[in-house]
């Protein structure tokens, strides 16, 4: 049980499977992270195959509830002992140490154990129901946290014996980032790339600027569309997008907030623009789970200048540079928008 896992979609539907040519775009899609993946440019591309190859490797080894390394080095900082991870692993946490020290603690990828109380690590999700509160309480009182990783000369080492890795919030961005990189490489000027709703364009589609549909967080359509600016990331952390019924009643979703140890749901979906997915991605989570009275500061901490929120009660927040690109499909949002 639980809500759509996309957070932003393509104005135009993308249900074919694999590779097609259609609308004068070629489209690859492949099942990844849970979702499905699509790449779209308006010409074959030689390398997609490579490309293809390197995101199903990290999908099975960043995956912190699967066999892989990720799964190992959590085995590893449990014990305490020093464990010494790949060159681009270590890279993508000591990247997610930095978003959490911005965030003043708000993005943190050390809550392992707290997802896997509330359920949250499943591929389907049941209905159970919500952590005790005396173990709430517990974990509240010495929340682990990225902070705790020691490093020394490659290797690193966990002095909070509760860390546990879940990247969820951070390695789809890296990833995608990742894929767009090794697609210059190679000389490709133009794609789109959509990892399970992580969002990333590389120049133009078929006829001018890609457009990116954003979701509406209270229905079935589209909340706004966004024409693309050579180069960007477009992600979206939504409340509506990972939950679950809980038994005694209420919902919880997916995004939880390390202070409180329960899901964040003062903000229905926070989307951000930025040149780098990996980024936006940890972005998007802190800017949720700070809520509709901290976002603005935190985002400005963040050095993020293109942000909407649209708030549990349905109205939306918004940077006026972001404004200025909306094309709003929703205009009872974008009549009682805040320009913030």
């Amino acid at each position: 049980m639980g809500g759509p896992s996309r957070r932003a979609v393509l104005t135009a539907a993308l249900a074919a499977p694999w590779r097609v040519q259609a609308e004068g775009l070629v489209r690859e899609t492949r099942v990844l992270f849970g979702s499905p993946c699509h790449l779209l440019a308006p010409r074959p591309i030689a390398g997609a195959p490579s490309c293809w190859a390197r995101l199903q490797v990290l999908n099975a080894q960043w995956n912190a509830w699967k066999p892989g390394t990720l799964g190992q080095l959590n085995h590893t900082l449990r014990t305490g002992r020093w464990a010494e991870p790949a060159a681009d692993l270590a890279a993508l946490l000591q990247l997610a140490q930095r978003a959490e020290r911005d965030s003043a603690g708000l993005f943190n990828a050390g809550l392992g154990a707290l997802v896997g109380a509330w359920g949250f690590h499943a591929d389907r999700l049941d209905e159970r129901p919500a952590p005790a509160a005396a173990w709430l309480q517990h974990w509240r009182a010495a929340p682990p946290a990225l902070a705790m990783l020691e490093w020394r000369a490659g290797r690193v080492r966990s002095t909070h014996p509760a860390l546990q890795l879940d990247l969820g919030g951070i390695a789809k961005g890296w990833a995608v980032d990742e894929a767009l990189d090794a697609l210059q490489r190679q000389g490709v000027r133009d794609a789109l790339l959509d990892l399970g709703g992580n969002l990333a364009a590389l120049g133009q589609g078929a006829d001018g600027p890609w457009r990116i549909g954003l979701r509406h967080p209270f229905g079935p359509g589209l909340l706004a569309t966004l024409p693309t600016r050579g180069r960007e990331a477009v992600v979206t952390s939504g409340t509506y997008e990972r939950w679950r019924r809980l038994p005694e009643g209420g919902l919880a979703t997916h995004v939880l907030d390390p202070a409180s140890a329960r899901p964040a749901q003062a903000l229905a979906s926070v989307t951000v623009v930025h040149p780098s997915a990996a980024w936006a991605d940890a972005s998007a989570t802190a800017l949720l789970v700070a809520g509709p009275a901290r976002w603005p500061a935190l985002a400005a901490r963040l050095g993020l200048d293109q942000v909407l929120v649209v708030g549990a009660d349905g109205r939306a927040q918004a940077h006026g540079r972001l404004v200025q690109r909306l094309v709003f499909v929703d205009k009872a949002v974008q009549r009682d928008l805040r320009i913030v």
